[in-house]
């Protein structure tokens, strides 16, 4: 018989339960609260700024709605091509503002870069920078009576260096406006860009006083003067030029010339007669125009002179016309609606040649031999 017995296992020492303590979650509680009120610190913030910022906001823009006139407030002028860091400096050249740094990042944060509008305005010094901002982005002081002269007879860089001693443009932005070819004009149509010709708008800027709004731009004039060309240029001068077999710009080319050349109205239509004769004779003659050494003089940085030299015969230019045969590559000049009447419409004469004398009286003639009887006598020397 089986005796119950009480069988006791046993516990090897590995086999022990291990008993661990709970950690106690504060670390985790401690991290968790400094989050929170990191977050709640930012919110703070943001709102703040936010309300600061929309408090500026809306101050500026009351400030800037509120009528000025201009003997309450100061007349601030942004010049042509400004910059907005050239504005910034203005505003604190004349007190508007203290710091240009801040003036330009919120500028450019805002989006009112190249939005500034030459012209203008009337401003005071308790206006906030977006005031200042908005006022500078809205219409310009109207003052319609501003006349810009464009003189006849003279080149684009000619014309550009004058407007700009004038305060009216900026020269480099002019010029490189002048670089381009428009496509809206049907006289510019066939005109194709060359490496002759630096500015394509040569001659095609009509010289004429302009009478424009106090906030034009460079492109504004220029297509002022393009649009006013093209009312000079009428159709009858299109079919006129059809009739000689020349090209448009070849009318204004040849025009340029004759502008720069005759010093009196009666002698537009005789020096034309002497540039077609030139053109049309068999084989054809050299123009031989002290003009174009002039143009060719002031594009190689020499400038204009009193009297065209033998030396000065000798420049290497596609314009010089006592070295290659034909009209130059393009116009010298600004010619004026009679210069363009008279290319188109010369007087029918046999002259091939003429000379200016010392008061300005053009002589013509037939003939070499003649030609040089006739500077003899009044004492001048020259080829043409």
């Amino acid at each position: 018989m089986q005796t119950n017995r009480t069988v006791r296992k046993s516990i090897e020492p590995d086999a022990r339960p291990v008993i661990r303590k709970k950690k106690k979650p504060r670390k985790k509680r401690y991290i968790l609260l400094k989050t929170l009120l990191f977050v709640l610190v930012c919110m703070i913030i943001f709102m703040m700024s936010a309300l600061y910022g929309y408090r500026y906001i809306m101050e500026g823009f009351q400030q800037a709605e509120a009528p000025i006139s201009e003997d309450e407030g100061i007349v601030f002028k942004v010049a042509y091509g400004s910059s907005t860091t050239d504005i910034a400096n203005a505003l604190k050249e004349q007190g508007f503002i203290d710091n240009t740094w801040i003036f330009r990042v919120i500028s450019k944060f805002m989006g009112f870069d190249s939005v500034y509008k030459a012209g203008r305005y009337v401003l005071t010094k308790d206006m906030n920078y977006y005031a200042l901002m908005l006022a500078l982005t809205g219409e310009p002081l109207k003052n319609p009576t501003q006349d810009i002269m464009i003189p006849e007879g003279k080149t684009i860089l000619e014309t550009a260096e004058i407007l700009a001693a004038q305060g009216y443009i900026d020269k480099d932005h002019f010029l490189a406006l002048c670089e381009q070819l428009p496509t809206q004009y049907l006289f510019l149509n066939e005109l194709a860009v060359s490496p002759d010709r630096k500015y394509p708008l040569e001659g095609y800027l009509y010289p004429d006083t302009y009478k424009m709004d106090e906030g034009w731009t460079e492109q504004d004039l220029i297509d002022r003067m393009l649009r006013q060309f093209d009312r000079v240029f009428t159709y009858e001068y299109y079919q006129r030029a059809e009739e000689l077999g020349m090209t448009i710009d070849e009318v204004v080319t040849l025009a340029s010339l004759i502008e720069m050349e005759a010093k009196y109205p009666a002698d537009y239509k005789k020096i034309s007669s002497v540039f077609h004769n030139r053109l049309k004779k068999d084989p054809p003659m050299m123009l031989q125009c002290d003009a174009t050494i002039q143009y060719a003089r002031i594009y190689q940085g020499l400038g204009r002179t009193t009297a065209v030299l033998n030396k000065d015969l000798e420049i290497d230019s596609p314009y010089n016309t006592y070295k290659h045969l034909g009209l130059p590559p393009g116009p010298i000049c600004s010619p004026r609606a009679d210069a363009i009447e008279a290319a188109l419409y010369p007087e029918e004469t046999k002259y091939l040649y003429f000379f200016a004398t010392p008061d300005g009286i053009n002589i013509y003639n037939e003939t070499f031999e003649g030609h040089l009887r006739d500077q003899n006598k009044y004492g001048v020397s020259g080829y043409n």
